[in-house]
């Protein structure tokens, strides 16, 4: 076994590099990799990131990392937003499609309940700007106070759309209610 060790980023682009594979003993580490496998769409965790397998948390990392540009604490962020999710919801992240992009991935990941698909994403989340998009309404959140709804900013949407939230990942304090946020759209779509 060979033990790695390195920042995230590191890591990250050691397996981009190395197709996902640590060299064997004697290999050269620095040979050119093989193909790229097909990335992976979605991921899951039912019971933490134990769960994740190994290609999912390396593609699910590469894709924040690779996202999220050079702003340290937002990458931070949404790495442990998303691992939090996954760690404590039963939830599904996706990631979005495009084909306007090198490798077929939109920019933003969906965040969604495990369960029935009635209603597509409660969440999407853009790595590149910590922008957090949520499947509520000002109704949906009345019960918080002013001062909690500080980090919050209204869509100017149609009334049909059901994303009228926006929560960017900026700070402790928005990180905090994009959780709350994300486990009520979690559970008004649970519960209809």
């Amino acid at each position: 076994m060979k033990i790695l060790d390195g920042s995230p980023q590191e890591l990250v682009e050691y397996e981009r590099l190395h197709g996902g594979a640590a060299p064997a003993p004697g290999e050269d580490a620095f040979a050119r990799p093989e193909e790229d496998a097909e990335p992976v769409r979605e991921t899951a965790a039912r019971e933490g990131t134990a769960s994740l397998t190994p290609e999912d948390h390396v593609a699910l990392m590469k894709f924040i990392y690779g996202r999220a540009g050079k702003n340290d604490q937002r990458t931070v962020l949404t790495e442990r937003f998303v691992m939090q999710l996954l760690d404590e919801e039963d939830v599904v992240v996706a990631f979005g499609n495009s084909s306007k992009t090198f490798d077929g991935l939109a920019d933003y990941l969906m965040i969604r309940d495990d369960g029935p698909q009635r209603y597509g994403a409660v969440a999407y989340l853009r790595p590149s700007n910590g922008g957090m998009t949520v499947r509520l309404g000002p109704d949906d959140i009345s019960d918080l106070s002013k001062e909690e709804k500080d980090p919050i900013q209204y869509r100017n949407v149609a009334p049909s759309d059901p994303y009228k939230i926006n929560c960017p990942l900026a700070d402790q304090t928005a990180y905090d209610l994009a959780l709350r946020l994300v486990r009520t759209a979690l559970k008004i779509v649970r519960s209809e």
